[in-house]
């Protein structure tokens, strides 16, 4: 039987096969680079809102979640693979290829969808936090040509003298002019690179600041004028950024209105990123509670909880560890009774980890160690616990 063609299947010009194994033959991976999927979900949703990773298992849960986006944050990444708070821990390399990872993952999970169920999903474009550069336009440029064949869809470059945390105290500006260095140098290493839709961000840390260029202590109007200058910035007849963002101190939505606002008056086409921070305390009533919606209102089209999986999934790691310190193995039957109720695929860790596609692939390959009639009847198979049990 012939195999069909991908582009048929996926114009719906033709139905995808019937079994598993003709669907893996049929199967083609993405071949638009993930920034212009990004480019076109900024142009048509209201916004794009995208939880805070950090590593490749994160980024299929996420997809399964359907979110449409992802980030890569470098405080989480710090955190989870070293131990450490985000001072730097890591290098350009490192970074870059824990984003090839997460890249691969969720194009992994895109056939996982095609081979065992039929389904033509997209990938979630990843965004992932550029520091600053680690260093100038010669730093940029390499950490560039790491990223863009590695499928990372965007970043941001921070305005700061070393790599810290937008939450951390005591950060210190580069001057205004080191930070349009970056800027350019990493817009033009994507156009050479043959990727113009890259989306580049341009964040400040100036509203925080301690040590400044400019002499004074980090302001909200200080942001606003670092802002203004890096949207002034062009490069290859263009404006070198797509987004800008601020690091604000707090949720404060009246600070936060009154920098886009400044920003977008004079650049009304411009749009603007925001960090709804898990530094933040979201539950003092000093401030009043607002929507993404009504951000998006403001000129926000992208929103990121950077540490999002970090907290979620330290917190849910914690109370099971407590729990089965007191219970024992009761604890895992309880465990997996929740799981079943919430429906997360990380309920089989063999769903998570595509591991009946690949299956498939063997079986479609010959290799008598990998059978998909095995993994279909045995205890790979996704199994459902009886939550009434």
């Amino acid at each position: 039987m012939a195999v069909k063609r991908w582009e048929d299947i996926v114009a719906g010009r033709v139905a995808p096969s019937a079994t598993p194994e003709e669907r893996f033959l049929e199967f083609r991976f993405p071949q638009e680079h993930p920034s212009t999927l990004l480019r076109r979900l900024l142009a048509e949703e209201p916004y794009v809102f995208a939880p805070g990773l950090y590593n490749a298992g994160g980024m299929k849960l996420a997809a399964y979640a359907g979110f449409k986006a992802a980030y890569l944050s470098g405080f989480s990444y710090a955190v989870e693979e070293h131990g450490v708070t985000d001072v730097g821990a890591f290098s350009r390399s490192e970074i870059a290829e824990q984003a090839r990872r997460m890249v691969r993952a969720c194009n992994y999970w895109v056939r996982e969808q095609y081979v065992n169920e039929g389904k033509i999903v997209q990938p979630l474009p990843l965004i992932m936090d550029l520091e600053d550069g680690h260093g100038g336009f010669g730093q940029v440029q390499q950490f560039m040509q790491l990223i863009v064949p590695a499928g990372v869809a965007g970043g941001h470059l921070e305005d700061q003298a070393e790599r810290r945390c937008g939450h951390l105290p005591g950060k210190v500006l580069v001057p205004v002019e080191k930070q349009i260095e970056r800027l350019l140098a990493a817009r033009s290493e994507a156009e050479q690179l043959g990727c113009p839709d890259f989306v580049l961000i341009a964040r400040t840390d100036a509203a925080t600041a301690r040590y400044t260029p400019e002499g004074v202590r980090g302001s909200l109007q200080l942001a606003i004028e670092r802002t203004l200058a890096y949207a002034r910035a062009e490069i290859h007849n263009r404006r070198a950024i797509d987004m800008a963002w601020c690091e604000f101190p707090d949720q404060d939505f009246d600070a936060i209105v009154y920098w886009a606002r400044a920003v977008r008056k004079e650049h009304p086409d411009l749009p603007l990123a925001l960090n709804l921070s898990s530094s933040f305390d979201w539950t003092n009533p000093r401030y009043r509670p607002y929507t993404m919606e009504q951000l998006a209102e403001e000129g926000f089209k992208y929103l990121f909880m950077t540490l999002a999986d970090n907290h979620a999934g330290r917190c849910g790691s914690w109370a099971f560890f407590m729990d089965i310190q007191r219970r024992g193995i009761a604890a895992f039957a309880d465990l997996q009774r929740r799981e079943a109720a919430v429906q997360t695929p990380s309920r089989s860790h063999n769903l998570l980890a595509g591991t009946k596609a690949y299956f498939v692939g063997g079986t479609v390959f010959g290799s008598r160690s990998f059978t998909a009639g095995d993994v279909r009847q045995s205890d790979a198979e996704l199994s459902l616990v009886d939550v009434k049990a």
